[in-house]
């Protein structure tokens, strides 16, 4: 198993193998994830294109020979000026294929980004996770992550 960077000549692969599955799951934890009826994987590719040629963004998968198992996106996000905190890192999904969990490939996935994170000068990384993901809550703790904040949402 080798944690790399995405390719560009793997996008497709990455949308329909792993970007679509994560989205999908997420959906099924909240409805503020639900995927639009029409033309989601053209717009998805689109987006994850774009994304790609950003120097501030990373996504690194977990390649096992010719399946990809997993994946990270992390961004370097500016402070504004008022803050004496430089860049921080930012965590923007990770997702691992269901039969290939509890294996530490999520763990080699966030390893993978933190190192990159620091490379970019980041002092900080951080994450959203829903309410809900108990398992993904779990990793971060063991990783060390604290809770700082708690974002709430409301539907208008």
């Amino acid at each position: 198993m080798r944690i790399r960077r995405l390719r560009a000549t793997e996008l497709v692969r990455f949308v329909d193998d792993l970007w679509l599955p994560f989205a999908r799951e997420m959906a099924t934890m909240d409805e503020f994830d639900t995927l639009a009826e029409h033309g989601v994987r053209a717009n998805v590719f689109s987006y994850i294109k774009d994304r790609y040629s950003d120097d501030d963004i990373a996504t690194f998968v977990a390649d096992d020979g010719d399946e990809l198992v997993g994946y990270v996106t992390v961004e370097k996000r500016a402070s504004p000026p008022v803050f004496v905190r430089g860049p921080r890192g930012y965590i923007d999904s990770l997702y691992v294929v269901r039969s290939r969990r509890k294996h530490g490939i999520a763990t080699r996935l966030m390893l993978r980004a933190e190192s990159w994170a620091r490379r970019q000068g980041c002092e900080h990384l951080s994450l959203d996770v829903h309410a809900d993901n108990e398992i993904a809550q779990s990793l971060y703790r063991r990783d060390e992550f604290e809770i700082k904040r708690h974002r709430m949402t409301k539907r208008l």
